[in-house]
């Protein structure tokens, strides 16, 4: 995981360096004035490295993801944040099984809710 934060830090870096030499075309680094020529040739330079690091980041990520269940992937994550599911659990909380194996008869798309409680004034409202 550390790893591809990394990469991802990487390519970011990647994609602000070739923002800024498209910005400052005319210009390289401390003023110093590009041809055309250079500034095409740096603007293909980044553009290799970039799409290189995409690759890498893109074959980690799918390796990551190759080590969890094939359809539902990490049950709590989706990326860095907390999958829909962890959000349920955590709002809700009341899934209760003997064993978590016992998820498995259930489809990756069926949705976990509780039974709205019914207050007493709510049953005088209805009566």
């Amino acid at each position: 995981r550390d790893e591809l934060r990394e990469l991802e830090e990487e390519l970011a870096q990647l994609e602000l360096m070739q923002q800024e030499a498209a910005t400052h075309a005319g210009g390289g680094r401390g003023g110093e004035r590009l041809s055309t020529g250079e500034a095409v040739e740096q603007q293909a330079v980044l553009g290799a490295a970039l799409g290189a690091k995409k690759l890498e980041l893109a074959e980690h990520v799918l390796a990551y993801h190759r080590k969890f269940h094939p359809a539902w992937g990490q049950l709590f994550k989706t990326g860095y944040q907390n999958s829909r599911f962890a959000q349920q659990v955590e709002d809700y909380a009341c899934l209760y099984a003997a064993r978590a194996s016992h998820l498995a008869f259930y489809s990756p798309r069926t949705r976990f809710h509780t039974i709205v409680d019914v207050m007493p004034h709510d049953r005088n409202e209805r009566a």
